[in-house]
């Protein structure tokens, strides 16, 4: 029962989120489901918490899209179908994992390909349409005890770049579409409400100028620009609390 809710669920936010939703999925998440989206340099990959009565996931920035994509897919799980379940809880994890795997890889788009006669342009193509590497695809394929013929499974096995730099077809997406979602995913990214918000704190004398600097990516006034530094993600709840709440 719970994983026919899970499924329900996840229909649901994809049907809320509309076609090819991976392409701008930061943005369909906010205007389709309420979550705001933030992202930022991290150590880890991303979580999510509330603040000021807003749900938010935190999104490590980088350029592998598919990470980005799965990770807030994986958080979006947490608030959609588990509540305030813990993130310690193993349970919870699983739960936020498959909610994910059906909202990117839906099992009646898995099952709709040949996987026996499959070539590696079609596992190209798969892997970018749904917005997932080839080691979740795998990894899907499996869970759904499909039997992939031996060039996709030689397709699988190679990492998500190199496979689409080499099989993708122009016909499905350009190396310039590449690149957008790319920029897209490593982009630094705060919702206008809060820029909006953290703005009118600073103008109040509530939060200091630097926090926007930092939202911003930029270099507070007087400091020295360290590209090579990694933000905690804790620094999210010290620096920014004013201008969310």
């Amino acid at each position: 029962m719970r994983n026919l809710r899970v499924q329900q669920v996840a229909a649901d936010a994809r049907s809320a989120l509309g076609e090819d939703f991976v392409s701008c999925f930061y943005d369909r998440v906010e205007d389709a489901l309420g979550v705001e989206v933030i992202v930022v340099p991290l150590s880890g990959d991303g979580y999510s918490l509330t603040l000021g009565g807003h749900k938010v996931v935190v999104v490590g920035a980088t350029r592998r899209w598919y990470r980005s994509n799965f990770t807030l897919a994986h958080e979006l799980g947490h608030f959609l179908v588990g509540g305030e379940s813990s993130h310690d809880d193993q349970a919870a994890e699983n739960m936020a994992n498959a909610f994910a795997a059906d909202l990117l890889m839906p099992v009646e788009r898995v099952r709709s390909v040949d996987w026996e006669r499959a070539t590696a342009a079609t596992v190209a193509q798969v892997s970018w349409e749904l917005g997932v590497s080839t080691q979740a695809l795998e990894v899907r394929l499996r869970y759904l005890r499909a039997r992939p013929g031996d060039e996709a499974r030689s397709a699988l096995a190679r990492s998500t770049e190199a496979l689409l730099g080499t099989s993708l077809p122009s016909s499905v997406a350009t190396p310039a579409d590449v690149s957008a979602r790319v920029q897209y995913s490593a982009r630094r990214r705060f919702p206008e409400r809060v820029v909006t918000g953290l703005r009118r704190a600073i103008a109040d004398g509530k939060a200091p100028q630097a926090s926007l600097s930092w939202v911003l990516g930029l270099p507070a006034q007087g400091e020295r620009d360290d590209d090579d530094e990694v933000v905690d993600p804790h620094e999210l709840d010290i620096e920014l609390l004013d201008g969310l709440v």
